[in-house]
């Protein structure tokens, strides 16, 4: 029985409850690959959209101009709910980041926490208020009142501070122009100021029969004489 009392005195003065907060992960290579999936939607449906007008684009194809403008509606509306769901997860995630910045107030911040800040200077900040002490709580700053070990301040984002332990920020929204073009829905006259009638100046080869170049929203891009509607984004050079 005497044997047994240094492990029960070890047990005794055990590390505290809630001495270890706990800090959310990051799932950086996840969020990449959400960020690729969301992107990959919309560039497959702009790919499915392009071959289609390339199809009903073709002598015979007895598609009617009616009935490709509703095809059209159609990728639009799906492509507009890719990107406003998109847009969506954004927000959900900024709120979730601003809620959990308003909690960190009057949090607990145990004084024997590997979050508790024991070198200051280390980060630039000034020598702690009596009685208070730093932590890194969330990806900031902090100051905790030492006695009751809450969270009564927190500190401004500087320049200075770390960032591999911020919490990842929302996913950035699929880019409509990448990869298949996000081709503009606008018709464009062959008459139109925004033709380009010498291809050669820009470094592009000569327009494919029944189609020509033109510049829409700071792009270039082939369109279809027959529909007047653009059906391939190219780069110049």
């Amino acid at each position: 029985m005497l044997k047994a009392l240094p492990f029960a005195g070890l047990l005794f003065v055990a590390v505290p409850a809630h001495a270890q907060l706990e800090t959310r992960p990051r799932f950086d290579a996840l969020d990449r690959q959400l960020q690729m999936e969301d992107q990959r939607q919309l560039d497959q449906l702009e790919s499915a959209r392009q071959r289609e007008r390339d199809r009903n684009g073709l002598p015979g194809s007895g598609v009617s101009l009616a009935e490709l403008a509703m095809r059209d509606m159609d990728d639009r509306r799906e492509r507009n709910r890719l990107l406003l769901k998109a847009e969506q997860d954004r927000w959900s995630l900024t709120r979730e980041r601003m809620l959990a910045e308003a909690a960190l107030l009057n949090k607990r911040v145990p004084a024997v926490s590997t979050a508790v800040v024991t070198s200051p200077e280390r980060y630039i900040l000034p020598p702690a208020p009596p009685g208070q002490f730093y932590a890194r709580v969330d990806g900031r700053f902090v100051l905790v009142d030492r006695t009751s070990e809450l969270v009564i301040s927190v500190l401004p984002v500087q320049p200075t501070d770390p960032t591999a332990d911020v919490p990842a920020g929302p996913r950035s929204l699929p880019d409509p122009h990448s990869a298949y073009g996000g081709l503009p829905m606008r018709r464009v006259s062959p008459t139109s100021a925004l033709v380009i009638h010498d291809p050669a100046t820009l470094a592009l080869p000569s327009a494919p029969s029944g189609q020509f170049y033109a510049r829409m929203d700071g792009r270039i891009v082939l369109v279809d004489a027959r529909t007047e509607l653009p059906v391939r984004v190219v780069r110049a050079g």
